[in-house]
């Protein structure tokens, strides 16, 4: 999957190393919504490829999360990650009782 949420990354460290806190700021926010929104609208979905790439892109916002020191980003990736489970745990077919 193209990663969508890279550019919000770059942006970052380009105002980091220019030394532009408010566009940092600006930039870690857009991030932070680009992959909890993106996220949610794959798991609302709901197809087994959404969720799997709804993962993908949670791994990617849980390394791009710990780099940058972004723990409301974490935050929410985890919140995230229970929704897919919870989802994946309803598709699940029911164990037949053995009586």
């Amino acid at each position: 999957m193209a990663q969508p949420c890279l550019k919000w990354e770059k942006l970052i460290e380009e105002a980091e190393k220019n030394g532009n806190k408010e566009k940092t700021l600006e930039f870690r926010e857009k991030l932070v919504e680009c992959i909890v929104y993106t996220a949610q609208e794959l798991i609302a979905r709901g197809r087994s490829s959404d969720l799997d790439e709804a993962e993908e892109l949670l791994k990617y916002g849980e390394d791009v999360g710990n780099k940058l020191g972004i723990s409301e980003l974490l935050f929410h990736i985890n919140l995230l990650r229970k929704r897919i489970e919870e989802k994946r745990e309803r598709r699940r077919p029911k164990e037949v009782e053995a009586k």
